[in-house]
C-alpha cells in the first residue's frame, strides 16, 4: 500500500480520526482521543440512545475542534458536549480539567410515557481527566492507552475508568478496542433513572411506590477503525456497547420502556490543518 501519510503525520492524523469514529452521545460516550498531537476541525454524525436508558435512536452530530498551543504538548480539545484542556506538556502523561454539557430530558423524547416525565434540565458538569499512553512497539500507534475521569454538578457524578487499545493494520489504517467501567452515584441515578412524586402514577408495576436507585457500575466497550484518505483528510467509523449497571437496568424507565443494553454507531470525517 502507497504511502499517503509522513510516518509522523500519519500517526497523529489516525489517532485523531479516532475521535471522530463515533459521536459523543449522551449516555456518558467516551470516544478515544489518544495520540493526538495535530490541529484538526471535524464532525461526525451517527445513531445514539433517544436518552440514557432509551430504546429508540436519534440522530446526533458531534462537532470536534483541536488546537495545540505551538511549541508545546499542551492542548484543547472539543468533542461533542465535552471540553477538556490539558495542562501537562508530555507525550506520554495528559491531565487537566474537563466540563461536559448533560441535556435536558423533556416531552420531546420519543417515548409515550417518558414524555409525560418530569423534565430535567441540562446542566454543565465539571471535573478532571487523566491519561497515560503505554507504546507496545516502534510502530505507530501501537499501544495501550490508560484513561479516566470525573465529573460532577447538580445532577450527580459520574466516574469513568478506560484501557484502550490501538493496533495498526497497515500505513494508513488503524483499528481500536477497549473497555470501560463507569460510576455513578445515587445522586446521578436518581436524577436519570429514579421515579417519584407524580411519576410514580405513569408506571402501575411499582404499586405506588417510588423507584429510588443507588450507586452502580455499568461496563462499556468502544470499538473503531480509521482510514487515512490523504495527507489531511481521514475518514472513520466505530461504535460503543454500554451494558447499564443494575440499579439503572431495575429501573422502569429502562426495563419497561427501554434498554440495558444501549449502542451507538457512528461515521466521521475531519481535517488537520
Amino acid at each position: 500500500m502507497r504511502t499517503i501519510l509522513s510516518h509522523s503525520r500519519m500517526a497523529r492524523a489516525c489517532a485523531v480520526a479516532g475521535a471522530v469514529a463515533t459521536p459523543v452521545a449522551w449516555a456518558q460516550f467516551e470516544p478515544p482521543v489518544e495520540a493526538i498531537e495535530a490541529n484538526l476541525v471535524g464532525i461526525g454524525v451517527g445513531s445514539v440512545p433517544d436518552y440514557s436508558g432509551s430504546s429508540n435512536s436519534e440522530t446526533a452530530l458531534a462537532p470536534i475542534l483541536r488546537y495545540q498551543f505551538e511549541g508545546s504538548k499542551r492542548y484543547v480539545l472539543w468533542l461533542g458536549p465535552k471540553v477538556q484542556l490539558n495542562l501537562i506538556d508530555d507525550s506520554t502523561w495528559r491531565a487537566g480539567p474537563m466540563i461536559v454539557l448533560r441535556p435536558k430530558r423533556d416531552s420531546d423524547v420519543d417515548d409515550a410515557i417518558v414524555s409525560k416525565m418530569k423534565e430535567i434540565d441540562s446542566e454543565v458538569a465539571g471535573g478532571a481527566f487523566v491519561q497515560y499512553n503505554l507504546k507496545l512497539s516502534e510502530r505507530k500507534l501501537h499501544q495501550l492507552v490508560f484513561s479516566g475521569d470525573v465529573v460532577g454538578a447538580g445532577n450527580g457524578t459520574v466516574a469513568n475508568l478506560r484501557l484502550t487499545y490501538w493496533h495498526p493494520f497497515s500505513e494508513g489504517i488503524f483499528g481500536n478496542i477497549g473497555v470501560g467501567v463507569s460510576y455513578a452515584n445515587a445522586e446521578y441515578n436518581r436524577t436519570y433513572y429514579g421515579v417519584d412524586g407524580s411519576d410514580i402514577a405513569l408506571f402501575p408495576s411499582l404499586g405506588g411506590q417510588a423507584y429510588d436507585p443507588g450507586s452502580d457500575t455499568s461496563i462499556n466497550v468502544p470499538f473503531g477503525i480509521s482510514f487515512a484518505l490523504s495527507r489531511s483528510w481521514l475518514l472513520s467509523a466505530g461504535g460503543r456497547y454500554e451494558h447499564l449497571g443494575s440499579e439503572a437496568k431495575d429501573s422502569p424507565i429502562v426495563s419497561e420502556r427501554g434498554d440495558s443494553s444501549q449502542w451507538i454507531y457512528g461515521i466521521g470525517v475531519s481535517y488537520l490543518f
